[in-house]
């Protein structure tokens, strides 16, 4: 009678424990997780890109981009453009070419030149859709740009131009860090984050996290490498309004600037 029990008890084990396998195995077997968005590049908007372009080189200690002769890619979109790279982080420094670009309101809301743009990297754009439609989100792009995939959400609701690009090749987006004509800073090493002022920085730091995968820390949102963090804006200025650059001297840490209505922080 011992025998049977001990054999019918190893059978019972056996098969539990086959079905703690199947079930551990499932979600290995199952869709790979996808991967959180990536912070890859800011946007500034002013009146005077060259001025504030010579800004940032004297800050940062970084060697003008050299200019290429004739139009520039963007500007039959409205727009001059100016690309600088900071370590692994791109700068866009944008000017309309004609009063009655749609900068121009923009301007007006703000009151003047400052931070326009969050740009990211999304690996799924069609996932990165559908968590906007559960959040009941509205797109204010949705199309194809110069060759990539670009969606952008409402900078009224974020305070500022949340863009994300699915890239290809994904190894190497907007700007071409990888191999445009850049130098690197002699300043800072790379840019390791942003702030971003709301009305609600506490909801839209959550829905962020939800919205492009990131790790929340109260109203921080880790994105890999690069944080993004919500401000109260307290009636004053929404949208971008810092950049948090890692100083390559101890010494420089604390440092600022305020360039293009953003405080350039050393950190």
């Amino acid at each position: 009678m011992l025998d049977k029990d001990l054999a019918m008890t190893r059978r019972t084990l056996l098969g539990a424990t086959a079905a703690a396998g199947v079930a551990a195995a499932g979600p290995a077997l199952g869709a790979v997780a996808e991967r959180p968005s990536r912070v890859r590049h800011y946007v500034l908007a002013t009146h005077d890109m060259n001025f504030v372009c010579d800004q940032i080189y004297e800050v940062l200690g970084l060697p003008a981009t050299p200019k290429k002769e004739g139009p520039g890619v963007t500007e039959k979109y409205g727009f001059y453009s100016t690309m600088m790279r900071v370590g692994t982080t791109m700068i866009e420094v944008v000017q309309p070419v004609k009063p009655d670009h749609h900068l121009g309101k923009w301007f007006e809301e703000r009151g003047g030149d400052g931070g326009y743009m969050v740009v990211m990297q999304t690996y799924d754009a069609d996932a990165l859709k559908a968590r906007a439609a559960a959040e009941q989100l509205k797109l204010t792009r949705d199309m194809p740009f110069m060759g990539q995939h670009m969606i952008q959400f409402d900078y009224k609701h974020f305070g500022t131009h949340f863009e994300l690009y699915k890239y290809t090749p994904e190894e190497n987006w907007w700007g071409n860090p990888l191999t445009g004509p850049y130098s690197d800073a002699r300043v800072v090493s790379d840019i390791i984050g942003c702030e971003v002022a709301v009305e609600n920085p506490s909801a839209i730091a959550a829905q962020a996290a939800r919205l492009f995968l990131g790790k929340q820390d109260g109203n921080t949102v880790h994105f890999t490498d690069r944080t993004v963090s919500f401000v109260e804006s307290k009636g004053q200025w929404r949208g971008l309004t810092a950049l948090d650059l890692k100083a390559r001297e101890p010494a420089r840490v604390g440092d600022w600037a305020r360039i293009c209505g953003v405080k350039f922080r050393m950190v």
